[in-house]
């Protein structure tokens, strides 16, 4: 099922905006945000995002992606402070 995605149009850790799905307690207000359109999963609305801006991650909450398990520890502790 599709859903609307949004990114923040404000950095957060580490310089990086965050990818919301509507409805994503964490959404940021209306004027903070930028529409990203309809899609079927986290990953095709953040490559959009990226677009825009080139550090863009998914929101822990509602826009989990997989972490690769060969990633650093330095890596896997960032992307668990982005929400």
């Amino acid at each position: 099922m599709e859903r609307f995605y949004y990114v923040d149009k404000h950095a957060g850790y580490n310089d990086n905006h965050v990818v919301h799905a509507k409805g994503c307690p964490f959404l940021p207000q209306d004027s903070a945000r930028r529409f990203l359109g309809t899609f079927y999963a986290p990953a095709a609305a953040i490559q959009q995002a990226r677009k825009f801006y080139p550090g863009a991650l998914g929101c822990e909450h509602c826009c989990p992606v997989a972490v690769k398990k060969n990633l650093s520890l330095h890596n896997s502790v960032a992307l668990k402070h982005m929400a």
